[in-house]
């Protein structure tokens, strides 16, 4: 009982520290470290009550090797909820220490090359393996018998704990799937919540809430696996003018039309890019993998100017009018320190196309 609510208190200290808002910069670069930490600290624990636990016992063989359902529970974990190469290849070497300490077992090499295989798969598909029961279990006793099969022949036979190590394991297995659907099904009623004061009325793009939280989870992306990305950001020229001649009714559908085009647009942009109304006139897209944006930062810029500037609106009076925009265009890079960072160079950078005309865009490429 007192492992599993140690696994327990491990997976959702894990999931905290994987989700919680840092206030402090230091703490949000050293989140991944945490993490790589506390599971190799969890795994260490439950090795050293394995030894004691034999040697409580007169060293009979197998009573300590119950332990081992608790370690694996823990690594299948840590690799199902945290996709970070620090964290895989922090595991991969505490794994090639535990062979070469392992007595007794001749090919230890292989049983190592299995184990980081089947690491690799449950990092790179875990999330998708537990949401299938069917295929979860089985593949858990895939993953777990390098582990039994080079404890057994470390210990040259098992004298207790076969029918323990297998019961053990199916609960371990069990509560990793009972946390990880009490997660899943926290996060649908809070995204939930989120969908419905995450959009902008006017426009149905994500608001400006979204918007920080999204750049914010970028920017994490971009300190624990080295993921770039980009942020556009405009608003209409003389929006003012636009409200004040023909009224805020018009005012409105320009801001859909905006919207509507910008949505448009962006599939063509990159297959990771997003859009936002942050505010008023104001409206911004984040390509949150660069590698993503087959076009120049300055191609982009100016196709999305280009294409606003080509909307044409008339009144009810029969009036009509086009709109311009003003861009500026900024994308992460190691000198940051804070998520938002980007976003006021950015911003500049858009006010800078105000000051010299509008109808302009200011990107990383012309500073």
């Amino acid at each position: 009982m007192i492992n599993l609510l140690l696994l327990t208190g491990f997976a959702l200290l894990y999931s905290w520290l994987q989700q919680t808002r840092f206030q402090f910069p230091i703490l949000e670069r050293l989140r991944g470290a945490l993490q790589i930490i506390l599971t190799i600290s969890f795994l260490g624990l439950f090795h050293l009550a394995s030894i004691l636990r034999i040697m409580a016992s007169n060293n009979r063989k197998g009573l300590g090797w119950g332990y081992l359902a608790f370690q694996i529970g823990v690594l299948i974990f840590a690799l199902t909820f945290c996709k970070s190469r620090w964290l895989f290849l922090s595991l991969s070497l505490v794994l090639m220490v535990w062979y070469w300490w392992l007595p007794n077992v001749q090919w230890s090499g292989y049983f190592f090359l299995a184990n980081v295989g089947l690491m690799a798969i449950t990092e790179k598909y875990g999330q998708k393996i537990i949401d299938r029961p069917l295929l979860y279990y089985p593949f858990c006793f895939l993953f777990s018998a390098p582990f039994i099969w080079a404890n057994y022949l470390s210990l040259d036979g098992i004298e207790a704990g076969w029918l323990w190590e297998v019961m053990a394991s199916l609960i371990v297995f069990y509560l990793i799937w009972l946390i990880y659907y009490r997660l899943k099904e926290r996060a649908a009623w809070q995204a939930r919540l989120i969908q419905q004061a995450s959009q902008d009325n006017l426009t149905q793009l994500s608001n400006f809430g979204v918007f920080s939280a999204d750049l914010h989870q970028a920017f994490r992306d971009y300190q624990n696996n080295g993921t770039e990305y980009l942020l556009y950001t405009f608003d209409v020229d003389h929006f003012k003018w636009v409200n004040d001649h023909f009224g805020h009714l018009e005012g409105n559908e320009v801001l859909k039309r905006v919207a509507m085009e910008l949505s448009l647009l962006l599939p063509k942009i990159s297959s990771t890019a997003k859009a936002y109304r942050v505010g008023g006139e104001e409206f911004s897209f984040i390509v949150f993998d660069r590698q993503t944006q087959i076009d120049s930062v300055d191609t982009v810029a100016n196709e999305v100017r280009e294409a606003i500037s080509q909307l044409r609106f008339t009144t009810k009076k029969g009036e009509q009018f086009q709109i311009t925009i003003s861009l500026g265009e900024d994308q992460v890079n190691a000198e940051y320190q804070n998520y938002l960072d980007v976003y006021r160079r950015a911003d500049q950078r858009l006010y800078h196309s105000k000051e010299t005309g509008r109808n302009r865009v200011t990107t990383v490429s012309e500073v």
